[in-house]
């Protein structure tokens, strides 16, 4: 081990430059990891006793109030509850003057059904009663209450895009009486959920509609055969459904921007690439310089094993020092410091434990690759020739 440690330190700068290459590949690697779980959060959050209703022809056409009652006859339902997309802008004032307009999801909802069927969101006691007791509250997310600074009891002002009042105004006010947590760090935790009774009567059109119905199964395994149950049940009528799973509806979107994850395993693979090609031009010219230092080992008693195992573990060692650094820089900002480059966009973003497991393997299987060629060599090498090419 010492004489490990001696060999890495015989040219700091170089080592320090190999660790630091492979770092910030590693790091690299990490945060594409970690976008890709973000662009998946909706795919992770999926619960296989979920299923999601939604108009035949598209998502942007609305179904009946009705069909909840209808849905909720079919057998091994368990619970339904509505979801309408509100699509609005908050406006909050910025440090200038001017409104901080922030994008995130809400959505009209019974919200007692809705937490029923999500048991991922934890309300405290107190701030449901209220909350239910007042139809122009809202239960705000923890994260994207921080993103607002807002706080129980404060009031919350949105545009909506999509949907105007009966006096023709896009503007909805509404009163923070809850925020949610969740246990999960898949859950997204920047929804707003508010009252669907209050957002029908007050909305100039589409009353008697809602967006889509969510709705629990008591047996996973027969989620084809509901599906199936529900949409022959409103085939041939004017709003027909298209039932899926609550994963394979996230799926939709993921697959709306194309191929991304083949685009960022690319960028990853590339990337892992170049540091084996860095870390190997390391290691061979480091065994290049040692010909002589190794025939003298072998000449005063060390074997082929222990020469080997002296190069495999310095590459490995370079190799895991720069993953401790990488992956420990990234761990640090996502899941620590909770740095997050487009909250409006990312509304999940932290690093997976298998992802850094995964940045640790390749690390160490660089290592490997790029030591194994001079240690074999080293291996096979005899004293007399070191000593005599000297």
């Amino acid at each position: 081990m010492r004489l490990l440690l001696l060999n890495l330190l015989r040219k700091p700068l170089r080592t320090l430059l190999t660790v630091f290459g492979v770092g910030v590949a590693l790091f690299l690697f990490c945060f594409l990891e970690t976008v890709l779980m973000s662009f998946n959060a909706g795919v992770n959050m999926s619960d296989a006793s979920r299923l999601v209703v939604q108009h035949k022809e598209s998502i942007i056409f609305e179904l009946p109030m009705s069909y909840g009652s209808r849905i909720e006859q079919i057998e091994g339902v368990t619970g339904v509850t509505s979801a309408s997309w509100m699509g609005a802008l908050s406006q909050e004032p910025g440090p200038d003057g001017k409104k901080r307009e922030e994008f995130f999801a809400q959505f009209a909802t019974n919200i007692e059904r809705h937490l029923a069927i999500y048991p991922e969101i934890k309300v405290p006691a107190d701030q449901l009663r209220d909350l239910m007791n007042d139809q122009m509250g809202c239960l705000l997310g923890v994260k994207i209450a921080e993103r607002l600074n807002k706080k129980v009891g404060d009031r919350l002002v949105l545009r909506s895009t999509i949907w105007a009042q009966k006096d023709g105004s896009p503007i909805w006010e509404f009163n923070v009486r809850a925020i949610y947590t969740s246990d999960s760090p898949t859950f997204d935790q920047t929804m707003m959920l508010f009252h669907l009774k209050r957002f029908d009567e007050a909305r100039q059109f589409g009353q008697g509609m809602v967006g889509l119905y969510i709705l629990s199964i008591a047996d996973p395994g027969r989620s084809a055969e509901i599906a199936a149950g529900i949409d022959s049940r409103f085939a041939n009528s004017p709003y027909e459904t298209r039932t899926m799973t609550e994963k394979a509806f996230n799926l939709q979107f993921v697959s709306m921007i194309g191929n991304f994850q083949l685009l960022l395993r690319s960028i990853g693979s590339a990337i892992v690439l170049t540091m084996l090609l860095v870390s190997a031009n390391t290691m061979m010219m480091s065994a290049r310089e040692r010909w002589r230092e190794m025939g003298i080992l072998k000449a005063i008693g060390f074997t082929d094993g222990h020469v080997f195992l002296l190069l495999i573990g310095e590459a490995l060692a370079i190799s895991l020092l720069g993953a401790a650094a990488g992956v420990g820089l990234a761990w640090l900002l996502a899941n620590v410091v909770h740095y997050n480059p487009k909250p409006d966009f990312f509304p999940v973003f932290y690093l997976p434990g298998e992802s850094m497991l995964a940045a640790v393997g390749l690390a160490a299987l660089t290592g490997f690759s790029s030591g194994i060629v001079p240690a074999v060599a080293g291996m096979r090498l005899r004293a007399t020739e070191a000593l005599r090419s000297v």
